[in-house]
């Protein structure tokens, strides 16, 4: 029979037990972060109506991956944020929820997009988001979150968490005197700063939306804002901006802001105000977030989100405020990859119980049924390989600390012989004490 090629779609991964062992662990270690914040777990379909994410926007349309079971069956999409899916959740079970509701969300989504480095057509998103609060120390709460997450993990050093607010950009419009509805697509194009530079932002906002130049120089004028401290950026950006009433609301919540997370104990050196920082996708109305290594810039953002206040009322007549941010953990993991950054572990249990003597054999197994019973991970050798030299290579090519060996001598004696492979020293220990060693 002809053998069909096992490679994986473009943009699609397998992962190797050592690759799934670190972002499960990874995983695990933010839910943690998030859970100390109060923040509660939800899952949702990974298949929507189409409607549901898209809204009609041709935007979102464009990239999400559809489907029919048969051709019975209504049409479906996998989503492509955990953020859409939230709202609908949040509009279908309003009466079983407390206001304002912390949420956690960790699971895979799905986008066509064209793959490259860090990024992915299936990626594992982690997502924290408080719905039901417009108090702006809501958005700082998830900056907080943001920073514990990133500290969890060791690279709150290695990191800088960057802050904007989409209602300063929106009132480019008043100030540059241009057609609100071309606002979206200016903070598209702005959006695509960090990867495509001025040049290219500039051409967009000429030849696609029809800015003249005048209009061009300003904006790139305000982009180029800098200063010593967050509070004189924005006293450079309102000076810059004046008149715009929709842009000195944006100024004075990020001055807000400000001095929430000074309140929470967020190093200034953790965030900076980037009044660039725009974020592409169209349900954000306030304070925006991006997050990048500041070792591998290129790879874009790893941990992005911002306020959203009417994305719930696509599918309820409820008015509810949410702010979040979602941590890509595939995309971090590349990069951290890149810098050599990553602890894998190969080893799928701490203890190799090996099983070379059939006379010892029932032994052996009582063993590592005992190790298992007192919470310690032991694997039993389940091969071929009937020598101890065996079954020791298949050990040390597995990474597995410690060895446990029994042959008929050991035991008669009810003993074991065990082997710290870091150390490389081997012990007789009593069976009645070895649960007790290797937890020590």
């Amino acid at each position: 029979m002809d053998r069909i090629d096992p490679r994986t779609p473009s943009g699609f991964r397998d992962s190797l037990p050592a690759d799934a062992a670190m972002r499960q662990r990874m995983t695990n270690r933010i839910a943690a972060v998030f859970e100390r914040f109060g923040f509660a777990p939800i899952d949702t379909p990974a298949l929507e109506r189409p409607e549901v994410l898209t809204g009609g926007d041709e935007g979102f349309s464009k990239n999400i991956y559809r489907a029919r079971i048969t051709d019975d069956d209504e049409p479906l999409a996998l989503r492509f944020d955990l953020t859409v899916p939230l709202a609908r959740f949040v509009a279908a079970h309003s009466q079983d929820l407390q206001f304002p509701f912390l949420r956690y969300h960790i699971g895979k989504v799905w986008r066509g997009e064209h793959a490259q480095a860090g990024r992915y057509r299936e990626f594992v998103q982690c997502d924290v988001d408080i719905v039901g609060a417009k108090s702006i120390l809501a958005d700082a709460q998830i900056v907080a979150v943001m920073y514990a997450a990133f500290s969890e993990l060791g690279l709150s050093d290695r990191v800088r968490i960057r802050i904007s607010n989409r209602k300063v950009l929106n009132g480019l419009a008043d100030f540059l005197q241009f057609d609100a509805e071309r606002t979206p697509q200016v903070l598209r194009a702005i959006d695509k700063l960090d990867k495509q530079g001025w040049d290219a932002v500039a051409k967009e906002l000429s030849d696609k939306i029809g800015l003249d130049a005048q209009q061009i120089d300003a904006i790139q004028e305000f982009l180029a804002l800098k200063a010593e401290t967050p509070e004189a950026l924005l006293d450079q950006a309102s000076a810059l901006l004046k008149f715009g009433m929709q842009s000195e609301q944006g100024i004075g919540e990020l001055r807000e802001l400000i001095g929430h997370l000074d309140a929470l104990r967020i190093p200034r050196s953790a965030w900076e105000l980037d009044l660039a920082v725009a974020r592409g996708l169209g349900y954000y109305t306030g304070t925006v977030f991006e997050t990048t290594l500041l070792a591998l810039p290129q790879y874009g953002s790893v941990c992005s989100g911002g306020r959203y206040d009417n994305l719930v009322s696509r599918f309820s007549p409820m008015e509810l405020s949410g702010v979040g941010t979602s941590i890509g953990i595939d995309r971090l993991i590349a990069a951290l990859d890149e810098l050599g950054l990553l602890d894998r572990e190969v080893a799928p249990a701490r203890v190799a119980v090996l099983d070379f003597e059939p006379a010892a054999r029932a032994a052996v197994v009582g063993i590592a049924a005992d190790l298992r019973a007192s919470g310690i991970s032991a694997a039993l050798y389940l091969g071929h390989e009937e020598t101890l030299k065996g079954q020791l290579t298949w050990a040390v090519k597995g990474g597995f600390p410690f060895v446990v060996i029994m042959g008929a001598s050991e035991c008669e004696r009810g003993v074991v012989q065990l082997k710290d492979m870091a150390a490389r020293t081997q012990t007789e220990v009593p069976v009645a004490e070895l649960s007790e060693r290797l937890r020590a």
